[in-house]
């Protein structure tokens, strides 16, 4: 099955969607994605996927940079291994909410509750993923941490692109060669639910 959908910005620039779904040979559901920025729009956050997940799927665990938060521009800290955490654990109280709590380079990360029940997703190469309780929008209209409230679904981003962390605020800006800029950019992933291990 294919989906195609033009997404408008605020401003009115389309930016061009397409997945495809097709059932996995060892069980789940593959998708690949095909996400086409125009010119005009030369300084994004990111280019990527976000799922909000059914209330109680707590657990996280993943493969790629850890156990600390790390994004393209700030991830040498970061070693390359299995880590287990909670989407709780996973966020970062920042003063002023903000994007927070992403891990680099991540092959597949997994979600499950207390019973083990839950699904795993891979990825054709290493992503900027995040598990958390807030979605953008709630971070990006609060103005202080406190005026935060955690949801009960967990809400997962996946990104092929993600900009780097510097915004000039406090310091230089982001580096050329860290920010996310027009272009055709494809990626697949797999989801499937715990047990089936076909995709580890």
């Amino acid at each position: 099955m294919i989906v195609t959908a033009d997404e408008r910005t605020s401003a009115g620039i389309v930016v061009g969607h397409e997945q495809t779904f097709r059932a996995a040979s060892g069980g789940g559901i593959l998708v690949t994605e095909t996400v086409r920025i125009p010119a005009e729009l030369t300084d994004i956050a990111r280019v990527g996927i976000a799922l909000e997940t059914v209330p109680g799927l707590e657990q996280v665990e993943w493969y790629g940079r850890g156990p600390i938060e790390t994004y393209p521009d700030r991830c040498r800290a970061g070693a390359v291994a299995r880590y287990r955490s909670t989407a709780t654990e996973l966020y970062v109280p920042y003063t002023k909410p903000q994007e927070n709590g992403g891990r680099n380079g991540v092959t597949w990360i997994q979600l499950s509750d207390d019973a083990d029940r839950g699904f795993r997703l891979a990825f054709d190469r290493p992503l900027q993923v995040s598990a958390t309780h807030f979605r953008a929008a709630d971070l990006a209209t609060a103005k202080h941490d406190v005026e935060l409230t955690p949801r009960p679904e967990t809400i997962v981003h996946f990104d092929v692109a993600h900009r780097g962390l510097g915004t000039a605020s406090c310091g230089p800006d982001t580096l050329p060669e860290y920010r996310v800029g027009p272009g055709t950019y494809t990626w697949s992933w797999l989801i499937a639910p715990l047990g089936n291990r076909s995709n580890a």
